[in-house]
């Protein structure tokens, strides 16, 4: 009997980490335009050498300390 009650509480807890990515149903972005702006960010931080190796941050070029965790950031050679 309680090998049963195992075997569904696994297979609950499979069935909510699976439907819950599907339910939430929120998008990051609200329109493209913000997507765009966001790619861009990275571009440049990636073209600067400013992503945080910590918490992949996107800094702004020029930026020795990560702006969302604070880890100093490594210098672009």
């Amino acid at each position: 009997m309680s090998e049963w009650i195992v075997v569904l509480a696994l297979g609950f807890i499979v069935a909510a980490a699976v439907a819950f990515p599907l339910l939430a149903g929120r998008a990051r972005y609200e329109d493209v335009a913000a997507l765009d702006a966001d790619v861009e960010r990275y571009r440049q931080a990636l073209a600067g050498g400013t992503v945080c190796g910590r918490c992949r941050f996107a800094n702004p070029p020029g930026s020795r300390y990560c702006a969302e965790c604070g880890r100093e950031l490594a210098l672009a050679e």
